[in-house]
């Protein structure tokens, strides 16, 4: 797979000719718009694959899946946009294999249960693990269920675990420090939630439960580690996983001591997997952001690993972007948060250039509204594919989204070109017969 950054004078067919690959594959893998636009620095993902093939009259998915020894879920991975109908078209290009041989990357991947089910099914696709990210905890122990059950069915029937993950957060990332205290200072309440995790669990057959608090007090880190022993304990006799999610500023992670804190070797020797997951939501800071960053990520994974063994390691990325208005003052400046393809969204309506931080491996843009000047920064294949070459160089375990709320071409075709997803039962979705 190639990486081509979009120069002035480009076009689709351009750069299709340039690359000698069908416009269509452009289009779709990187979810050009009708109107075919296209901006300086943008990025395009060039596929290169094993071998395609090119639909005959009579064809059908499955006589092209038998005459390749390929099964219906690579046909589908390999050609997501299949998806979508329930026809071939004569003529029209399939890819049939990818040079991936033995490259194999577990992906763990955040949805909320409001998901549409278009998005979902693709999605899944591509995922080995699903985090259902909305059970909250009260401060009596109480769990708050999302209404999950068709989601968790439908990514059992893609082979996917579907996990759920607790915490006191809401959507918008708002989460409370008082509920955290509340429980991690009280065993019986910490039974109780035990208990009522263990109910819900065996109800709705999950593969287990990520910890997932961000809010935590430093004083209460030792007691929430007891917690999560506590829960394992009671967990495991069932066979359900623990994983916990490692927030670096949560843990105490400090790039300016020496870190001996020893939480983070605790929860590695407890926890079945770990997440290593900075996620922003509105701040005001753009050096809080820049925890979400390559260079940061690298760094605070190094450390991890002089802690935890790597196959216990999922790395996360996060897909938000961030939009500030200028000049950026600490503390004061207003910000948004949005998802990166509404910051590429956003750029191709304006119409401006691209930037590109080579340190950061961040995208980035100026525009003006209503007389302020804003700067935009977010992430491209450039970043995932950084964050891979982490997982690869490191020998992670996999790595995890944040989130998957909507299917983007440019993400799943990047991971499927590169390597081989495993899943953990197997595929019984009707539409792969």
């Amino acid at each position: 797979m190639d990486i081509y950054v979009v120069q002035p004078g480009d076009t689709i067919f351009t750069v299709a000719d340039k690359f000698n690959v069908p416009y269509e594959r452009l289009v779709r893998d990187n979810n050009i718009s009708s109107e075919y636009l296209i901006n300086v620095g943008q990025i395009l993902i060039i596929t290169k694959p094993e071998q395609t093939y090119i639909v005959q009259n009579g064809d059908t998915l499955q006589s092209i899946a038998a005459a390749y020894e390929v099964t219906l879920l690579q046909l589908l991975q390999n050609n997501p946009n299949l998806f979508d109908r329930n026809y071939l078209s004569v003529g029209e290009e399939l890819i049939i294999r990818y040079h991936k041989y033995d490259k194999q990357m577990e992906v763990n991947a955040f949805s909320f249960s409001h998901i549409r089910e278009a998005d979902l099914q693709k999605n899944l696709l591509f995922l080995t693990y699903l985090t259902i990210a909305d059970y909250r905890v009260t401060v009596r122990g109480d769990i708050i269920e999302p209404e999950d059950d068709s989601i968790i069915s439908m990514a059992k029937e893609y082979g996917v675990a579907p996990i759920m993950m607790l915490s006191t957060l809401t959507e918008q990332g708002r989460g409370s420090f008082g509920i955290s205290h509340r429980i991690f200072n009280d065993i019986e309440l910490q039974n109780e939630t035990i208990q009522n995790l263990m109910q819900i669990l065996r109800e709705k057959q999950l593969y287990g439960v990520n910890f997932g608090f961000q809010y935590i007090i430093p004083e209460d880190l030792q007691n929430y580690v007891d917690f999560i022993a506590r829960a394992k304990a009671v967990l495991s006799t069932e066979g359900f996983q623990v994983w916990v999610t490692l927030m670096p500023r949560t843990f105490g992670y400090n790039e300016d001591n020496n870190n001996e804190n020893p939480y983070i070797f605790q929860v590695g020797q407890i926890a079945d997997v770990v997440i290593l997951l900075s996620y922003q939501w509105t701040v005001e800071y753009i050096p809080n952001v820049e925890q979400t960053t390559i260079p940061y990520i690298k760094r605070y994974t190094e450390y991890v690993l002089t802690k935890i063994p790597p196959e216990k390691i999922l790395i996360g990325y996060t897909r938000i972007a961030y939009d500030w208005e200028l000049p950026y003052v600490e503390g004061e400046s207003p910000v948004a948060a949005l998802a990166n393809y509404e910051a590429l969204r956003l750029a191709n309506q304006i119409g401006t250039n691209l930037g590109f931080d080579e340190y950061y491996m961040t995208p980035y843009y100026y525009y003006e509204r209503d007389g302020i000047e804003h700067f935009v920064w977010f992430k491209d294949a450039r970043s995932l594919v950084a964050l891979l070459n982490i997982a690869v160089e490191y020998n992670l375990k996999g790595i995890s989204i944040w989130n998957v709320m909507e299917y983007t071409p440019q993400l799943s075709v990047t991971l499927n070109a590169q390597y081989l997803i495993p899943k953990l039962y197997g595929v019984t979705s009707d539409f792969l017969g």
